[in-house]
């Protein structure tokens, strides 16, 4: 892995999580969806200067917080800025009351979690102290994911808390030195993607994840064509009892806690769905190299698992079979997931995650600054209310019990149900793990089966009957001429699709920025997703031409309810493919 010895203010690549988040901005710009938003309550004498002192360090320590996004080429590059860049915000409420100055700093600390980043501008990371009260302080620290991942909170937070010990003492910091930066793990894992043993395991993943289930948990409602982020969450809590007859069920089947906790949930998902075939997604630290283990970063992969359950068996063969999909897809983790979106090519919808919509997982205890002089310190719970998939299951193992919560976006699914699944889900535990020889059609959900509101699924694609045909009009010809730079494969007519000939998100990028630049107008990458053929595509830009020429409304038809806002000169998105 390439180290000190590459140029700190040269341009460098992105790694593939990085890239796709980068690409997902450019598609809906303005949108806090990937904030990380960390806050801690310190009561006790505070020293100010010391703090700001400790976060600069852990800044000029870790590039990536202070990088900031260029495009070159139509190719994003990250370029690391002076520590400077990094200026924390200081907001002193002592003049109010103490209620109202508690009040005002949850104000605070939901308007910083829902400003946007701006992905082109450093740092990744803002910081804001809030003084509610002489001995009492709020300090929130928002990072964007492209920098930041769960693993990066215990660094940060370890690194913080020795540095701050330090300014307090008025003695220099004592950090181990850094070995390389995330930018030189993103150059390594770009040179590594072209190896034998990926393209195995591209293979691998190839066959697993065709033929996917449309929906694992079907909504309430039908999907809007837009995904809006929008979400909420319930509680969940396995008690003690049962959280000792979880583990030693676990260990009779040599099974982890979280198998067999994933293991229930895929069979909930069965049982509410209908269906014995249940992809599930999983993060996974990704950090499978001793150099990035101290890094801020980026890192976290993540893994579809499915689960086969046909055949109506007992759970303790449901065991076995989630043992071995899990055990297949961690000696498969090499490769990156947006990697893997480009080469499985599931069908294109901005209104789902590719791959999967339901998420499960298990989260460490959340990591909190420790041994700060004079200070007690706790976590401050950032109310939650962006979602990126259906359905979320983030359980912690607390020792004697597992606490967690159920996410779940508000478009598709009512709070009711979100408190029913969390209760089937405590249910379907106890009966698993004390008949788990029963068939698993022995248990009914109360939430099933489900069905899908949205009816039977469209084929992918679809598209006129005549494929092919000769472009008719400049706008056409132009379009083809930049499919075929991009793509390296001409289209066989006006009707071909971007997406089937090859096309994925980065080149769906470069094709609206040539375009742009060819006719001197702002076109967001969204309108390819929405009018994937040649003809289509030229449609909108003529109608956008046209609307930047003389202000004439556009015949296009309106955007999809919570569609983001085009830039002057753009013609709407109709509903239609996406992502």
């Amino acid at each position: 892995m390439p180290g000190p010895d590459r140029l700190v203010d040269a341009p460098a690549v992105l790694s593939f999580a990085q890239q796709r988040l980068w690409f997902l901005d450019r598609l809906r710009p303005g949108r806090p969806d990937h904030n990380v938003p960390v806050a801690v309550r310190l009561r006790g004498r505070l020293d100010q200067g010391a703090l700001v002192r400790a976060l600069d360090e852990v800044v000029r320590r870790h590039e990536v917080l202070r990088s900031r996004i260029v495009v070159t080429d139509d190719v994003p590059h990250q370029i690391t800025e002076e520590t400077g860049t990094f200026v924390p915000a200081v907001t002193d409420l002592t003049h109010l009351p103490f209620e109202q100055a508690q009040e005002r700093a949850r104000e605070l600390v939901a308007a910083d979690t829902a400003t946007p980043f701006d992905l082109a501008t450093a740092p990744m990371l803002r910081a804001r102290l809030i003084r509610v009260a002489s001995d009492e302080h709020l300090l929130l620290l928002v990072v964007h994911h492209i920098a930041f991942d769960g693993w990066s909170s215990s660094v940060l937070w370890q690194e913080f808390s020795a540095a701050y010990r330090a300014a307090v003492e008025g003695r220099p910091v004592v950090l181990e030195e850094l070995p390389v930066q995330y930018a030189d793990f993103a150059s390594w894992q770009r040179s590594a993607q072209d190896g034998a043993a990926l393209r195995d395991q591209l293979d691998h993943w190839r066959e697993r994840l065709s033929g996917r289930s449309r929906e694992v948990f079907p909504p309430d409602r039908p999907r809007p064509a837009l995904w809006s982020g929008r979400g909420d969450q319930v509680g969940i809590e396995i008690p003690a009892e049962f959280t000792d007859r979880i583990r030693a069920l676990g260990s009779a089947h040599e099974v982890t806690p979280f198998m067999t906790l994933l293991a229930a949930f895929q069979v909930l998902m069965a049982r509410c769905s209908g269906q014995p075939d249940v992809p599930v997604g999983t993060p996974i630290s990704g950090r499978n190299r001793i150099e990035v283990e101290p890094l801020i970063g980026f890192f976290v992969n993540t893994l579809v698992l499915r689960t086969d359950l046909s055949g109506d068996p007992g759970f303790a063969e449901v065991l076995g079979r989630v043992r071995r999909c899990a055990v297949d897809a961690y000696a498969h983790q090499d490769v990156p997931f947006d990697r893997l979106v480009e080469e499985v090519r599931p069908e294109r919808d901005l209104g789902r995650h590719p791959l999967f919509t339901v998420m499960f997982q298990m989260d460490e205890v959340p990591a909190l600054p420790a041994d700060l002089p004079g200070l007690e310190v706790s976590a401050h719970q950032v109310p939650y209310t962006v979602v990126k998939f259906d359905v979320e299951v983030s359980l912690t193992d607390r020792g004697d019990h597992f606490t967690g919560v159920v996410r779940y976006a508000t478009d598709l699914f009512d709070r009711d149900t979100m408190r029913r699944l969390a209760q089937d889900y405590r249910s379907l535990l106890d009966h698993l793990v004390g008949a788990p020889g029963e068939p698993l059609s022995a248990w009914e959900p109360s939430l099933g089966p489900r069905v899908d509101p949205s009816g039977p699924a469209a084929s992918p694609g679809a598209g006129p009957d005549g494929r092919g045909g000769a472009p008719s009009t400049e706008t056409e010809l132009l379009v083809l001429d930049v499919w075929s730079e991009v793509l390296g494969v001409a289209p066989g007519g006006v009707h071909d699709d971007f997406f089937e000939l090859g096309g994925h998100s980065l080149l769906a990028s470069k094709v609206m920025s040539r375009l742009g630049r060819a006719l001197d107008l702002e076109l967001p990458v969204a309108l390819l997703f929405y009018h994937p053929s040649v003809t289509e595509l030229a449609d909108a830009i003529d109608a956008a031409l046209l609307h930047d020429l003389d202000g004439a409304p556009s015949e296009t038809a309106p955007p999809p309810a919570g569609a983001p806002a085009l830039p002057a000169g753009a013609a709407p998105l109709p509903t239609g493919k996406g992502l």
